[in-house]
């Protein structure tokens, strides 16, 4: 019985999700198809039994329109800190003192790989509920508060931006050799956006991602992930959209420095004499 509410719970979410999406997608005029590369380095420690930080370094790449080439011209670019902390077993709140990063549109002609790129500052608090079950269950909802230099001209423009995710995660084993999982995820995550720098936008949708894939352990402390995205993102006038494909991979180093220290405990037998 548990087990089928939760599946309600999941189904009901991702049809909202969709739904949505759809309703504003059988409008569009037109649609500009895109091939995209993310790789995301992340690195991360933890400050005490509950408090963590993580560093992320992302770089994305994207096709230029006529060619097929997923490393062609820039996309993003950025840097970005995270502070995490485990309030219980089930919720984890998370805030992101300061977030830089320099991103271009999707492109629709071969010019656009010529134009500079868009630089932002970014504020972001997030707050997380997962359910670990037989499938976990997680629903992430994240604040963000952006400073953008649109004209390239210094002048930043603040906006906010509302994202929720709706994900699935499944462990696995016995797929490689050892004790250690392999993880499968499927997500849906919607954004919203408001402010200043969007106020003459005619939509407040801004996109739609749909993600599947899996991450490994393959040795102790490291993981890779590799994924597959469906990016459905408006354009400013309301009646165009991008729709890209992404492959992205991400390594993450755990425990970045604390896997080196020495154990703190008693003595062994003999030590203190």
């Amino acid at each position: 019985m548990r087990r089928f509410a939760l599946l309600l719970s999941v189904l009901r979410s991702g049809f909202c999700s969709l739904f949505i999406l759809f309703c504003i997608t059988v409008n569009a005029q037109k649609t500009y198809r895109h091939n995209v590369f993310w790789g995301r380095l992340v690195l991360s420690d933890k400050i005490s039994d509950k408090l963590k930080w993580e560093f992320y370094g992302q770089k994305r790449t994207q096709n230029i329109p006529g060619h097929k080439n997923i490393f062609g011209g820039p996309h993003f670019l950025s840097a970005w800190l995270w502070l995490n902390y485990q309030v219980n077993k089930e919720v984890k709140l998370s805030v992101s003192p300061f977030g830089y990063f320099d991103s271009h549109l999707f492109f629709t002609t071969a010019a656009d790989a010529e134009t500079p790129g868009v630089k932002e500052f970014r504020w972001v608090a997030r707050l997380e509920h997962e359910k670990k079950k037989w499938l976990n269950y997680s629903n992430r909802y994240s604040v963000e508060y952006r400073m953008r230099d649109l004209q390239n001209n210094g002048n930043y423009q603040p906006n906010w931006r509302i994202r929720y995710q709706v994900k699935l995660e499944k462990q696995v084993t016995g797929i490689f050799p050892g004790t250690r999982p392999v993880s499968f995820s499927l997500s849906d995550e919607v954004f919203i956006q408001f402010g200043k720098a969007v106020r003459g936008n005619v939509n407040v949708f801004d996109q739609n991602r749909i993600a599947a894939g899996f991450s490994y352990e393959f040795v102790k402390n490291v993981k890779a992930g590799v994924t597959y995205l469906n990016i459905q993102q408006q354009r400013v006038n309301g009646k165009d959209f991008d729709n890209a494909n992404v492959l992205w991979v991400v390594l993450t180093f755990d425990n970045l420095f604390s896997q080196f220290k020495k154990s703190t405990g008693s003595d062994p037998e003999g030590a203190g004499k």
